[in-house]
């Protein structure tokens, strides 16, 4: 990251930042990418001289890149052994695959300043996605056994989704003694393009302009108390609302939403899929809190959360009357989750502490088997943490472990992009432990990771997707360096 000072009211700066994963399955040598990912950003501010007028302008691009392999091709999925996953010959379904997703964001806040309590503002944000699955069929020799059903026909598939926003806020905010507050309108017109999809009798728009009202507040009690709300609405029956308190003792939290399923979810044309659903809103609900204790060495998070959600729509995996075996639909019932959490950090030595925290989740309700979820979580972190050389030289170093009991993972459709309930393949609980290192060196950042100690001597990992492999024993690095003036 660059940022500059042009002069003392005006700032300007740019960053980038890439991801490159190689791939585990068949890989040709280094360099032989599974996953790519770029992104880049500008950004400026300025003030005026009393600086009662103010303004931040944004914008980022990313581009993220995946070569569908589909799996790890078995001969009989109802009969294999997991380690068949990580086996040296193993072998894909898809060769030359490849889904993408570009965004692009542009952003503009400015406000004038009144006085302290009261600022008007102005804020503007418009996103740009456009998602793809492409292949070539006759790269493609297993392609016909793969995909369950052809709705376009065509020797190259080139499946394409554009989606396309631009919401313009308007508000006053401002600070009352211990309380702030935030009032907004705002309009948001949305508009989305799938390639190859025919919207004769479908009756959602695919644009249109949308209307919200909506509110902040926060108030500080004192040095002890906090307490945050939000409330938004389209002055119809989809709204959202939450609050939240936090305090020395303890935090806690509410949310509450109504909303319209997703375009995906409603209707879709593409090579392999086709649906049309008229989906009433979702409801969902949360509520949760946490006990607070802390001492020197000890700090414990005792905790829960419950959840609910009505007429949840879902992607499944079934025997329906067509070709297509995963599809969205809504649920006719309720799902119900708890989930008890316990996390603690204690210092055993001096700069050396070990964090931890369990998740035990019951679902208590599941119409139509809608949720799917390890019935307990853990994860923890042994590490040293101190600075060195004259304060340039700021180090942790450590072990990180994740573990989960096995459940029914969610299944992965590339062309879609999306992951679906399954009742055929339990993915194992494996315990993933890595090293690592991580350092701040004067504006300099580094991190090193070895990855999965225990497939070291098992040959092994998670299997985070049934016939997707987790990842074996590899080494991670990265950096990011920062430029100020």
């Amino acid at each position: 990251m660059y940022s500059r000072n042009i002069n003392p009211r005006l700032n300007f700066g740019f960053h980038y930042n890439g991801i490159f994963i190689d791939k585990q399955i068949q890989r040709q040598g280094k360099g032989d990418r599974n996953a790519r990912a770029e992104a880049y950003g500008m950004f400026m501010s300025y003030h005026n001289k009393d600086s009662s007028y103010t303004a931040l302008l944004r914008f980022k691009r990313m581009y993220h890149r995946v070569f569908e392999y589909g799996g790890v091709r078995v001969d009989d999925q109802s009969d294999f052994l997991f380690s068949d996953l990580f086996d040296q010959d193993a072998q894909p379904w898809l060769l030359r695959a490849q889904s993408s997703d570009l965004r692009r964001n542009y952003h503009l806040y400015h406000q004038y300043k009144v006085g302290e309590a009261l600022q008007i503002y102005h804020r503007l944000d418009g996103d740009r996605q456009q998602s793809r699955f492409y292949y070539d069929l006759n790269s493609e020799p297993f392609s016909n056994i793969f995909f369950d059903a052809v709705v376009v026909d065509s020797a190259r598939t080139r499946d394409q989704t554009k989606f396309n926003t631009l919401r313009n806020e308007g508000g006053i905010k401002g600070n009352l003694l211990k309380l702030f507050y935030n009032g907004y309108v705002a309009l948001r017109q949305y508009s989305i393009d799938y390639k190859y999809f025919l919207d004769d009798g479908f009756y959602l728009p695919t644009s249109g302009t949308e209307f919200y009202v909506g509110g902040r507040m926060e108030l500080q009690l004192d040095s002890l108390i906090q307490i945050r709300g939000h409330i938004e609405s389209m002055l119809d029956a989809r709204y959202r609302i939450s609050g939240s308190i936090d305090t020395k003792w303890f935090s806690a939290y509410l949310k509450r939403s109504v909303s319209s399923p997703s375009f995906l979810q409603q209707a879709y044309r593409g090579s392999h899929d086709i649906w049309m659903n008229y989906f009433n809103p979702v409801e969902a609900s949360e509520v949760g809190g946490n006990l607070i204790y802390k001492s020197d060495w000890l700090k414990v998070y005792p905790g829960i959360r419950l959840s609910t959600f009505r007429n949840f729509v879902f992607f499944k995996q079934g025997d329906y009357a067509i070709d297509q075996t995963v599809l969205p639909i809504q649920s006719s019932g309720y799902q119900t989750i708890a989930s008890p959490e316990l996390a603690f950090h204690i210092r055993p030595l001096k700069n050396t502490w070990l964090t931890t925290r369990t998740i035990y989740t019951r679902i208590l309700e599941n119409a139509d088997d809608a949720l799917q979820m390890p019935e307990l979580l853990v994860n923890a972190q042994l590490s040293y943490a101190n600075i060195w050389f004259g304060g340039n030289f700021d180090f942790q170093v450590g072990l990180d472990l994740h573990w989960r009991s096995n459940y029914f993972a969610y299944g992965y459709d590339p062309a879609i992009q999306q992951f679906y309930t399954q009742q055929e393949v339990k993915s194992p609980s494996f315990p993933l432990l890595d090293v690592f290192l991580s350092a701040k060196i004067i504006r300099g950042r580094i991190f090193l990771k070895y990855n999965n100690i225990v497939a070291a001597f098992s040959k092994s990992a998670q299997v985070p997707t049934p016939f997707y492999p987790g990842v074996v024993n590899v080494f991670d690095f990265g950096f990011d360096w920062s430029f100020y003036d």
